[in-house]
């Protein structure tokens, strides 16, 4: 798998909260501050967001956005209501911001959150920058408004396999929206997405990727993708924001995270996996990166949420 697929299997997105919104005239909500991915798509008017941070979007009919650990942030219509109502105040009352009187005067959209694995849930933050913003008349965005509509229509009704549709869909929606760079958005903050965007720093992650027991080194790395150490260095910190050899390092601990809470693979094939030789060298530099052993770590596995 290429390096992205590899990321979505790791996340294991397997739950959504979602909800249809319907609003009248002026109106502002407000959301807290979370450590997840919201989503949300502009079904009919259009709207303003305002984040902590300083970031603020005009969305309109189509548009879909994607955040990653927002902070607090609003969003408003026709000049925004008086006080901001939170968003969990609407949800539990779905008509807490209609008005019979100004039903000409109307917004709907969609927002909602993805739930991922808790072995690797902290992957989401780095991978993708702060705000992906897809505009309703770009392609992306019909296939997004078609996944999103199908999610809704089989999230509503009762068909068998439900569940397994209901995980495909989702896992397509975020990677729809992940693969996904916005020309308008974003602080050129170093991801993930933005190092597979470029042509060699991508290819050098795809081949770290794609076979993690071969002791890389900075060299034969920068050799494979026809570049100097030290620019290839360079490049692969400014895009990506960390150096190549403590990326790989990483991801080859996310990979026996990912393992160990399958409790399936056998612990000398994860041990080499993460680039190590013995169980015991593994166990080492596992409880030095998560404070915990492997066993323990496990343990701590089936407590999460």
């Amino acid at each position: 798998m290429d390096p992205l697929s590899q990321i979505i299997d790791l996340l294991k997105p397997q739950a959504v909260f979602w909800r249809a919104v319907e609003a009248h005239h002026a109106w502002t909500i407000g959301f807290q501050p979370t450590n997840i991915v919201v989503f949300g798509q502009v079904i009919e008017g259009a709207c303003h967001v305002e984040r902590e941070d300083g970031i603020s979007l005009d969305l309109e009919a189509g548009d879909f956005l994607l955040m990653a650990a927002p902070p607090n942030w609003t969003m408003t219509a026709f000049g925004g209501g008086a006080t901001a109502v939170d968003f969990g105040a609407v949800i539990e009352n779905p008509r807490l911001l209609l008005s019979p009187e100004h039903t000409n005067q109307l917004t709907r959209f969609m927002a909602g959150n993805f739930a991922f694995s808790p072995a690797n849930r902290d992957l989401i933050s780095t991978l993708m920058l702060p705000v992906v913003l897809v505009r309703g008349n770009e392609i992306a965005a019909a296939r997004l408004g078609a996944l999103l509509q199908t999610f809704g229509e089989e999230a509503t009704g009762d068909r068998p396999g439900r569940s397994l549709v209901l995980d495909r869909l989702l896992e397509l929606i975020l990677i729809e929206a992940l693969r996904y760079r916005p020309a308008d958005i974003g602080d050129g903050r170093s991801s993930l997405l933005a190092g597979l965007a470029d042509p060699r720093i991508g290819n050098a992650l795809r081949i770290m990727h794609s076979d993690t027991k071969q002791a890389w080194t900075l060299a034969s790395l920068a050799r494979k993708v026809g570049m100097s150490r030290s620019a290839f260095a360079s490049r692969f910190l400014q895009l990506v924001g960390v150096p190549p050899i403590e990326y790989l390092a990483t991801w080859r601990m996310r990979l026996a995270k990912s393992a160990l809470a399958s409790s399936e693979v056998p612990m000398i094939d994860i041990a080499e996996m993460a680039g190590y030789q013995s169980v015991s060298a593994f166990s080492t530099a596992f409880k030095r990166v998560t404070g915990l052993s492997p066993t323990l770590y496990v343990q701590s596995l089936q407590g999460a949420v």
